[in-house]
């Protein structure tokens, strides 16, 4: 791929990296998602949908010394905000005919449509089709649109779980498995398709989710290694848009640890050390920020269908171009200001109820303290997730 090629000794590890995860791939399957296994022959319809309600009270403001600029804002620009406040409210509701010709190969076609309220006409009417493959017994490809950008199940600093109501689809590659002790999703997909002469840019993505979690210790500990890196690219050698190539990466890397509480009888207990990086090639970004780095130390407790987290991040010179922006330094790729240093304290609450194998709804609540500047943001969210697979007949070779 030509972003690969424009990397140096790191990017030729990494190339290593991703051959050996390939190894021994494994499902990640999304929350709330009915087992669609199919028999062959058999047509069926599956009904996938969200109905979400996100509301982020964003008041992070800008104090005068953190902040750098890359070049002279316009006049008309507020300095005095970064992160601003939205709500997101709607739907989508995807309605596919899933089709299996042999054991080895199941065929997906439908369309994707996507509601925000007060809105008359959908934001987005999309085909959908994919062919999946199964390879082996535990690893699948498929090819067209994938299962769902929360399957990838990425950091929020990395790939904003927001994605999963305004950009679910994905549409590309995909390689994932099952394995007992080992999760991991390959995957690569386009965002912008170019012509010749187009004067957009092409914007590809390239991702690898892996966790390796290891057999229970004494009965109650086990200890889990995520490794997780991405590509994105925005090039293109036959449009003609004006500004030269860039090439974003992003690696994380931890360790962490989990107790089962009376043989999860009280649930399940754990915390997590993060390490984020993130480079630029060839290194003349917009912002101005090349390289920078990140830690996370994550906490958290789950009972049933409950979630409970606290963390701390402390960053600098932190970008992501998929990522949750309220940890970024830079707010975006064409941002004209960052911020370098960044120190938030998280806390989390989720609540599941009536977790079905085809229906879930769900209550959440996040809260990000910034300590510098005693400042405290919170984002609630609502949402039901509704997957069905429904069988219509039996159709004959």
């Amino acid at each position: 791929m030509l972003f690969l090629s424009k990397s140096s000794g790191i990017m030729r590890y990494l190339a290593i990296l991703f051959i050996t995860l390939l190894i021994y791939p494994a499902d990640l399957s999304g929350q709330a998602r009915e087992d669609t296994s199919l028999q062959t022959g058999v047509l069926s319809l599956r009904i996938k949908s969200i109905t979400f309600v996100k509301d982020n009270e964003y008041f992070n403001p800008i104090a005068a010394s953190k902040f750098k600029l890359v070049s002279s804002l316009p006049g008309f620009v507020d300095k005095s905000a970064w992160n601003e406040g939205y709500t997101l409210i709607g739907y989508f509701v995807q309605p596919e005919l899933v089709y299996s010709p042999s054991s080895r190969v199941t065929l997906r076609a439908g369309t994707y449509l996507l509601k925000y309220s007060g809105k008359d006409k959908f934001s987005k009417v999309l085909p959908v089709f994919s062919a999946t493959l199964k390879l082996t017994g535990k690893t699948t490809l498929t090819m067209g649109t994938l299962s769902g950008s929360d399957s990838h199940k990425l950091y929020d600093p990395n790939y904003d779980s927001e994605r999963l109501y305004r950009a679910y689809n994905e549409e590309g590659f995909q390689i994932t498995g099952n394995y007992e002790h080992i999760l991991n999703d390959t995957y690569l997909s386009w965002e912008n398709f170019i012509f010749e002469g187009d004067s957009t840019r092409e914007i590809i993505n390239f991702g690898e989710s892996f966790r390796y979690t290891s057999p229970t210790v004494a009965g109650f500990l086990h200890f889990e290694v995520p490794v997780q890196l991405q590509f994105k690219h925005f090039g293109g050698q036959i449009n003609n848009y004006p500004q030269h190539m860039e090439t974003y990466f992003n690696l994380t890397a931890g360790l962490g640890v989990n107790i089962d509480i009376a043989q999860k009888r009280y649930g399940e207990a754990g915390m997590e050390y993060l390490q984020f990086m993130n480079d630029e090639f060839p290194g003349k970004p917009p912002s101005g920020i090349t390289n920078g780095h990140a830690s996370w130390f994550r906490f958290h407790y789950t009972f049933k269908g409950l979630y409970i987290g606290a963390a701390y991040w402390k960053a600098h010179n932190f970008f992501a171009p998929n990522g949750n922006s309220i940890y970024g330094s830079v707010v975006n790729n064409t941002s004209d200001y960052v911020i370098s240093d960044r120190e938030i304290i998280t806390n989390t609450v989720y609540l599941t109820l009536f977790p079905v194998k085809y229906l879930e709804f769900f209550i959440g609540m996040e809260t990000y303290y910034d300590v510098p500047i005693k400042n405290l943001d919170y984002a609630i969210t609502l949402h039901m997730n509704f997957d069905k697979l429904i069988r219509l007949a039996t159709l004959k070779h």
